[in-house]
């Protein structure tokens, strides 16, 4: 099965840049394409924090309904994250859109350091105990998928090693000096679970109180043996990925892990 990581700055969801990136899915075949986070909304430092909510909502609306007309158009299934108002709470979300359908996961981990409070800006539930992650089927593959804070919690992990899962997607929003800690990490979690997992980050440079966030890209593309079998570099990219369920299969046979 052919899949699509998309490694972009901010856009608007009318962006046309958007639409090439999909056109060209479409000539390869591709079944599935994902972004990385705040790609289609803004990083939540950028709200105006007298009505986040209401710019949101707005925003994630917009874009939702453009995405559902791309999907049908090019016949994709799409991982996007989004911020989704509800009842007037606001949440940190990640959206799988296949044609009119929608799911969304509201991310249950979220990052509370004083200098990048998700947990305080967003109303998701934290729990000690959290669900199972969104998980569905694709070509035979069962597919998970992850917000990228969330591949630190074993609990998390074990959700998915139970499900047999095979492939997880993680879209991710990385900066500063973190890129080797992503790559171990995300080898280490592919490996030990016999997965197969593609991280998509999000690059562009952002300033707040005089210090750069510089989103470094580097998204991968790692096997279930917990190699690196492709990463793009620190600028607008687009990788395209076949996936091998029977080499997935052979991977969990041989490692026996989830006996």
């Amino acid at each position: 099965m052919n899949v699509a990581l998309l490694q972009l700055p901010s856009l608007m969801s009318s962006d046309t840049k958007l639409e090439k990136y999909f056109q060209t899915c479409k000539a390869k075949k591709v079944k599935l394409v994902a972004l990385g986070e705040y790609v289609l909304n803004p990083f939540f430092k950028e709200f105006d924090t007298t009505n986040p909510k209401e710019m949101a909502h707005t925003l994630s609306a917009d874009t939702l309904s453009v995405l559902h007309k791309l999907s049908k158009k090019y016949k994709l299934d799409i991982i996007a994250p989004l911020l989704m108002r509800e009842q007037n709470k606001l949440y940190k979300s990640i959206a799988l859109i296949q044609n009119d359908k929608a799911q969304f996961y509201h991310q249950q981990k979220l990052i509370a350091y004083p200098h990048w409070n998700e947990k305080a800006f967003f109303d998701n539930k934290v729990s000690k105990s959290p669900q199972t992650p969104l998980i569905f089927e694709k070509d035979g593959f069962k597919i998970g998928i992850v917000a990228g804070f969330e591949i630190h919690f074993d609990e998390i992990w074990l959700k998915l090693k139970k499900a047999q899962v095979d492939v997880v997607f993680l879209p991710c929003s990385n900066t500063f000096n973190s890129k080797m800690r992503w790559r171990n990490l995300c080898q280490m979690r592919a490996f030990l679970n016999s997965m197969a997992i593609l991280r998509i980050n999000r690059v562009g440079e952002l300033y707040y109180e005089q210090t750069p966030w510089r989103f470094y890209g580097d998204s991968l593309f790692i096997n279930a043996n917990g190699h690196i079998e492709e990463s793009l570099g620190d600028k607008e990219e687009m990788m395209l990925v076949g996936l091998d369920l029977t080499h997935i299969h052979q991977i969990q046979k041989e490692w026996q892990f989830r006996e």
